[in-house]
């Protein structure tokens, strides 16, 4: 029943004719308006193409809400269209982030202007996970290769997500190599292409001594699904060598970690 649930409103979609969606989306069918909005800006009715992308907005599309605001915008009702814009950036959605920067920087006053630079800051950033999990692999000049784990958190509140915290675990073989707390920074040139440094501190297990090290490199974020990475590092447990990896959004492990402990 639930696949079924599922199903049948996309099933309606598919068959749709533009007449009865057009229908539809007049009787509040949030799914309708989203299908027909598109429709109504190809024909040149912006007006309605906007009261369209406002009702799905209202019926959760998010990336609706931006193109309602964006369309109140060209017509100057900066404040109509701060309220849809302002729904899509509480959900995290970037472009509502920098069409909201915009808003701000065309009002001009002061605190406005003020509020289009915290906004510019956070947009590369704010729709990028809030933990990430990766795994690296860490070939040697000397050939050999190790293996690192790490479990990452980098909340808007750490500056925008340029800052970030967490547990990095590194072996080679069977042997456990490091086990670190690690501190990182990010920059981000693009909300895609992003250099990072991490910082590590901990226990070098086969040296029998305290681990510091470190790693240089650069993250491709996929939105919020994750990252891959690519850097260079060294420390006292794992001399130098390169990293290639990949990171995703830990919120499915963290997850079934939850559903495991009970």
């Amino acid at each position: 029943m639930k696949l079924l649930g599922m199903v049948l409103p996309l099933m309606a979609v598919a068959c749709a004719t533009p007449g009865n969606v057009s229908s539809a989306c007049e009787n509040g069918r949030a799914w309708a308006c989203s299908e027909w909005a598109p429709e109504l800006l190809r024909q040149g009715e912006r007006q309605q193409a906007e009261n369209a992308f406002a009702r799905s907005c209202e019926g959760g599309y998010t990336e609706d809400c931006v193109s309602a605001g964006r369309l109140m915008m060209e017509r100057g009702e900066l404040s109509s269209a701060e309220t849809p814009l302002l729904s899509a950036y509480e959900l995290e959605n970037e472009e509502a982030t920098w069409a909201l920067a915009d808003l701000y920087q065309a009002r001009g006053t002061p605190a406005d202007l003020d509020q289009a630079e915290r906004l510019r800051w956070e947009a590369p950033a704010i729709n990028k996970p809030d933990r990430e999990v990766f795994w690296e692999w860490r070939p040697a000049p000397s050939g050999e290769a190790s293996y690192a784990l790490a479990y990452m958190f980098q909340p808007m509140a750490l500056e925008a997500r340029r800052l970030s915290l967490g547990l990095h675990f590194a072996w080679k073989g069977p042997k456990a190599e490091e086990f670190n707390a690690a501190f990182g920074y990010q920059h981000y040139l693009s909300s895609q292409f992003v250099p990072y440094t991490t910082v590590l501190l901990g226990g070098a297990f086969q040296k029998h001594t305290f681990n510091v090290g470190g790693e240089l490199g650069m993250k491709w974020c996929w939105g919020s699904w994750g990252h891959l990475r690519m850097g260079v590092g060294s420390s006292v447990a794992s001399p130098l060598h390169a990293s290639l990896g990949i990171g995703i959004n830990s919120l499915p492990i963290d997850v079934l970690l939850l559903l495991a402990a009970h």
